[in-house]
């Protein structure tokens, strides 16, 4: 019986001697390591969130501006008071989506949120100069009731010359980091016209342009030129909107009527670049002003992609390599500059 005991004991011993070495002779490297990331190389192919700064006034004075812009709900990037000694206040960073501008519509973007900076500007917005019973209301008809909307450009409320100061010099430091077209810094009212009319007709959008060369402004010879050309009279109303349409107001109706939703559209367009006469009624003026807009966005984009083609051709590799070993003249660059010939495929091909 001891005999078998110590048989039993010694085949115990023995299966555990060879589980050990089996643990013993399995591949050391058990754990999977985690996969290394590499920055060794970089893709040009690529644009930054930010492509629209969107402005607006709060319609709530200093304190109540901030106290709602720091609660759940609304947002803004950015908030400029009244107040001359405080500073332009950073709510949110950049990098992140502020909710300020809500549902938009504008070059056929309907979510401007996830691709603007919003900076609101402490400002009352306009006077209720009068207010309306529910029985008056319906005593009125559908076009008075309507051209309520409209508030005239003498209700609005001036803006301080600090909050305009303190808007140019952070436009100018956004614009550089970003890269924001001119065309791309809009109002509140540009993107959801149905909804909205900050910053009003009273935001200086034309002293921005001359004084700090910010925005976008019509050339007046252009605007000139096609205010005395007569196509008013001749164009239709639906090509009259395709203007609009083409210069970033895709909120505009395409019916051949005005409308109360196009002349909602009009009158944010009006209160951005026509803002002595804000009234969302479409006229000779108005449609001088949107086409001369369009006439100017288009040789900006020629002057950009003129640009971007010598760009590409100084920069190119074969091209230095030319160049720096006098294969061909460097005036050769200045030839292609003057005649406007287009070989950029024949070198990239």
């Amino acid at each position: 019986m001891f005999k078998l005991i110590n048989i039993i004991f010694l085949l115990l011993i023995t299966l555990i001697s060879c589980n050990e070495n089996k643990v013993n002779h399995t591949p050391i490297r058990q754990k999977k390591v985690a996969p290394r990331i590499s920055t060794l190389y970089k893709s040009p192919s690529y644009n930054l969130r930010v492509k629209y700064i969107i402005l607006h006034y709060t319609a709530l004075n200093d304190d109540l501006s901030l106290k709602v812009l720091t609660g759940p709900g609304v947002s803004s990037h950015y908030l400029i008071t009244t107040r001359e000694d405080d500073p332009i206040l950073k709510l949110i960073d950049d990098d992140f989506r502020a909710w300020h501008a809500g549902v938009t519509d504008f070059d056929n973007r309907h979510s401007i949120n996830d691709s603007s900076i919003g900076i609101e500007i402490v400002n009352l917005g306009f006077i209720e100069r009068k207010t309306y019973t529910r029985r008056q209301l319906r005593r009125m008809s559908k076009t008075q009731i309507e051209n309520l909307f409209f508030t005239p450009y003498e209700d609005y409320i001036e803006f301080e010359d600090s909050q305009i100061e303190k808007v140019a010099y952070l436009l100018k430091r956004l614009i550089k980091k970003y890269n924001i077209k001119p065309y791309d810094i809009l109002g509140h009212s540009d993107v959801a016209p149905f909804r909205k009319k900050d910053p009003g007709p009273k935001f200086p959008w034309k002293r921005l342009y001359d004084e700090y060369n910010i925005g976008m402004w019509y050339d007046y010879d252009d605007y000139t030129n096609f205010l005395n050309d007569n196509k008013f009279k001749r164009a239709s109303i639906k090509d009259i909107k395709e203007e609009f349409i083409k210069y970033g107001y895709t909120s505009m109706p395409t019916n051949n009527i005005w409308d109360y939703e196009s002349r909602k559209v009009l009158y944010a367009f009006q209160s951005h670049f026509r803002q002595d006469k804000v009234n969302g009624n479409i006229d000779n003026d108005s449609y001088a002003v949107i086409r001369a807009l369009n006439e100017k966005v288009r040789r900006l984009n020629e002057e950009e992609q003129r640009a971007l083609e010598n760009n590409f051709l100084t920069n190119t590799f074969y091209t230095n390599i030319f160049l720096s070993n006098y294969i061909v003249s460097s005036n050769w660059m200045d030839i292609h500059t003057r005649t406007n010939v287009k070989v950029t495929n024949t070198v990239i091909e």
